[in-house]
């Protein structure tokens, strides 16, 4: 697959001091490469350490929602943005996370698709609602989580759908260069090339 370099900025070297973390070579055993993005970020002091231990804090630690929602969650919060780096990246990473393939395929559909249940719908309209500024039908999708969440479970919720929205305008403004790897996840989920035809330079 050709992947354009698009870069506005380019990433440091995955071997330059500056992008050495903990924490992102936690995230590379995970996922398997070592994102753009990340290596970008790393080129203001402090912003990397700031964005792993939010990604940490808000998708891959210890919380209260079950992983493979979480994953979804960011998944629906980058798809309603119309990031593509950030979608692609984030479903790469679902499927990492356990998350089905078909499942992911059907994620435009999942108001009325099987692939997903009650709870899982319930927090993805949160998700969708939050995708964008101005949030759209924020009420009707807290009125229906409410039914299936607590209240420090819909914090989870929004934190996520929050912590991505800055994935996507990062991702977005910086065109950052997609990798082999997360790109994988095109040949898999077929409205993700559709994303990519509609948003590619």
């Amino acid at each position: 697959m050709n992947l354009p370099d698009t870069a506005r900025v380019a990433p440091l070297p995955a071997d330059d001091p500056r992008s050495q973390d903990p924490l992102l070579e936690d995230l590379v055993n995970f996922v398997g490469y070592r994102p753009n993005a990340l290596l970008t970020m790393a080129r203001k002091p402090g912003v990397l350490p700031a964005v792993l231990a939010l990604v940490q804090n808000t998708l891959r630690g210890d919380g209260l929602i079950e992983p493979s929602l979480r994953f979804l969650l960011a998944a629906e919060a980058c798809r309603g943005a119309r990031c593509l780096y950030s979608t692609v990246h984030v479903v790469h990473a679902a499927q990492h996370a356990g998350v089905t393939w078909a499942q992911l395929a059907a994620l435009p559909d999942y108001r009325d698709s099987a692939d997903f249940n009650e709870r899982e719908r319930a927090a993805l309209r949160i998700a969708s609602a939050g995708a964008t500024l101005p949030v759209a039908d924020a009420a009707p999708a807290f009125e229906l989580a409410r039914q299936q969440f607590s209240e420090d479970e819909l914090l989870e919720i929004v934190s996520i759908v929050a912590a991505f929205g800055w994935f996507n305008r990062w991702n977005s403004l910086m065109q950052t260069t997609m990798e082999p790897v997360p790109a994988e996840a095109l040949h898999h989920v077929g409205w993700l090339q559709q994303l990519m035809k509609e948003t590619t330079p």
